[in-house]
């Protein structure tokens, strides 16, 4: 069991409250958020923290914290706050929801894995992931730090997703594809070949690979 520190106070932040105080032991004592958006001392009757001043109000030694849940600039805003935790030597706590099919014990640090996920034997999940409910990752696939894979995604066997990759909801990736780092997939997406880094593969029938890198979308996702 632990004290957790929330980042964030948007509907990502409630819905993870909630299953963590419903499916685990840990226990929400505040939240924190960058300086910007500290608009009262509180959020959900809870102490609300500027995120600069963060061992003010609650030391690394007393809390472990959790989030953001956000795929927000392609993962870079949630890879770039738990780096920056992890310096002023902050613990981050995991979620897994107890009633998904975990059959591997090769999982990183901070990463929350909604209900009726499968995660095959074999498979590999890095650090810093997010994995909505309902989505299944085969054997032997890997799932690179800093990814974000929305509900109902399916990661063949040997697949391998690169870093800070966003996966929308029903995309599939076929046996042993590797998707390039930092990589969009849209809405009922099927990869079958192999994507460069930083693709944006739009949700129309022929999987086409926009003109423009993932980099640009930054400001926008």
């Amino acid at each position: 069991m632990a004290d957790i520190v929330f980042f964030g106070t948007g509907q990502s932040a409630e819905v993870g409250r909630v299953y963590l105080e419903s499916y685990s032991e840990h226990r929400v004592v505040g939240y924190t958020v960058d300086p910007k958006f500290v608009t009262s001392e509180t959020f959900q009757g809870l102490p609300l923290a500027p995120w600069d001043r963060l061992e003010e109000f609650f030391p690394p030694s007393q809390v472990e914290l959790l989030g953001p849940i956000s795929y927000w600039r392609m993962n870079e805003f949630r890879r770039d706050r738990f780096l920056e935790g992890k310096a002023r030597h902050y613990r981050f706590a995991s979620f897994v929801h107890p009633e998904s099919y975990i059959n591997t014990t090769d999982i990183g640090e901070h990463c929350f894995i909604l209900e009726s996920n499968i995660i095959e034997p074999f498979a590999k999940i890095g650090n810093n992931v997010v994995i909505w409910g309902g989505s299944h990752i085969g054997h032997h696939a890997v799932i690179e730090d800093d990814c974000f894979l929305s509900a109902r995604v399916g990661v063949s066997a040997r697949a391998r997703v690169g870093r800070r990759s966003f996966l929308a909801i029903k995309v599939i990736v076929a046996p042993g594809v590797t998707v390039g780092e930092a990589s969009m997939l849209g809405l009922n997406v099927a990869v079958q070949t192999d994507v460069a880094a930083e693709s944006v593969i739009t949700s129309d029938q022929q999987n086409r690979i926009a003109k423009v890198p993932s980099s640009r979308l930054r400001r926008l996702v």
